[in-house]
């Protein structure tokens, strides 16, 4: 297993260092131009810019609700202009202005700010190989000095995610192809705990998930739920305990 270099705290307090310095919060591009720490690793250990500053005892300055579409699709020309080429998610991350969660947040996908902001989206077609997609993993993986999960490849990766699943079945499956282990292993976890996994996905999006929504913001993977109950619609059932629904098998 992949070992952390730093720890929550070190990284907490050079947040508080830096706003003691400035004598305010940082943004993210404050932060980028003067912190110790790589801003991704924010990302992978707490969840986001925001979520990170807030556990440092802090209110953020610049929270995504306030980003217009139309500056976020601005921000995308402009990132593209200054790298002459289109930009990748992990670009944004690490050079841009916002956050690679504001274009989710507000166009769904990064393929739909791509598409909004006059770009073509990414994984068109059949180009990409599955050793690309492998070896994308193990960049990530050395980056973040963890193995990456699904919305690790969605934020801070080359490839949409998806294309993971699409490929290789699974985005665990993608992850043993990789040489890595996922850290819940189907035959491992108990049926109690997918079937609570389920329910507070449920409780999050408001919906019964579908096993599309499991697989991209879920804890496991809806293939180990069509083996262990047969198929997602049964999963579904049993642990909603039978309440009408209507979602994707």
């Amino acid at each position: 297993m992949l070992t952390m270099q730093y720890s929550d705290e070190e990284l907490l307090e050079e947040i508080r260092k830096l706003t003691s310095e400035l004598g305010h919060t940082p943004s993210l591009a404050e932060f980028r131009e003067q912190g110790r720490y790589s801003a991704s690793t924010y990302y992978s250990r707490f969840g986001s810019w925001n979520k990170a500053v807030k556990e440092a005892g802090y209110n953020p300055n610049e929270p995504d609700s306030k980003i217009s579409e139309e500056e976020l699709v601005k921000e995308l020309q402009r990132l593209s202009d200054e790298l002459d080429k289109k930009p990748t998610a992990s670009d944004m991350n690490e050079q841009g202005k916002y956050w690679r969660s504001a274009y989710r947040n507000e166009f769904g996908s990064w393929n739909n700010a791509l598409e909004a902001a006059g770009f073509e989206s990414e994984n068109v077609g059949a180009t990409i190989t599955d050793k690309e997609l492998i070896q994308e993993i193990s960049r990530l993986a050395k980056r973040l000095d963890k193995i990456p999960g699904f919305n690790d490849m969605e934020d801070l990766g080359e490839y949409d995610p998806t294309t993971y699943s699409h490929r290789f079945g699974s985005w665990n499956e993608a992850l043993n192809v990789a040489g890595f282990e996922p850290d819940t292993q189907g035959s491992k976890i108990s049926e109690r705990a997918l079937l609570d996994e389920i329910t507070r996905l449920r409780d999050e999006i408001g919906n019964p998930p579908s096993a599309r929504q499991m697989d991209e913001v879920g804890k496991y993977a809806s293939a180990t739920y069509q083996r262990r109950f047969e198929s997602w619609s049964n999963a579904i059932e049993i642990a909603l305990d039978g309440q009408s629904f209507c979602t994707e098998s």
